[in-house]
């Protein structure tokens, strides 16, 4: 009895530290980026504009996801696009936001402007390093209309 009990407390144990990446199984190692928030938006194709106000930060990542079927653990799947490399996108640059696809923006000490376009309506999470009120970010339309997430989600917390 006793040495089937710590049989199975060594499978538990083992199985728990092979699922990692949060108790999830997987065939494959991998990095996960950090993240603070996740909005997701009802977007359609266009031109866009991220407006910040002061940020003490040089840069910031942002990712962008096509929701979809597809997406069964968005916070997961966020944390993996956050992890990939990216595109650094200067201030007042444009950008493409491709799905599954992150880009590191640089910031301004006062305030800036980064526009990208969307090529497919769709619904979008944008996913950010930070909070966007550290930085007072605001995403609006090209016919200057702020917009607001239809659903927020609070990510993995990183170290400043």
């Amino acid at each position: 009895m006793k040495t089937k009990f710590l049989a199975l407390v060594l499978v538990v144990t083992v199985g728990l530290f092979l699922g990692g990446c949060g108790g999830h199984e997987h065939d494959h190692d991998h990095a996960h980026g950090g993240f603070e928030w996740i909005g997701e938006f009802e977007l359609t194709a266009g031109e866009y504009l991220f407006h910040f106000g002061a940020c003490e930060d040089e840069t910031m990542d942002v990712g962008f996801i096509k929701m979809g079927d597809n997406i069964t653990d968005l916070e997961h799947h966020a944390a993996h696009v956050m992890a990939s490399d990216k595109e650094r996108i200067p201030q007042e640059g444009t950008f493409e936001a491709k799905p599954d696809y992150a880009y590191t923006l640089e910031m301004d000490p006062e305030h800036g402007h980064i526009y990208f376009t969307i090529s497919e309506d769709g619904v979008y999470a944008i996913v950010t390093e930070h909070f966007p009120g550290e930085m007072d970010m605001q995403v609006f339309t090209q016919d200057q209309e702020e917009l607001s997430p239809i659903k927020e989600h609070e990510g993995a917390a990183h170290e400043h």
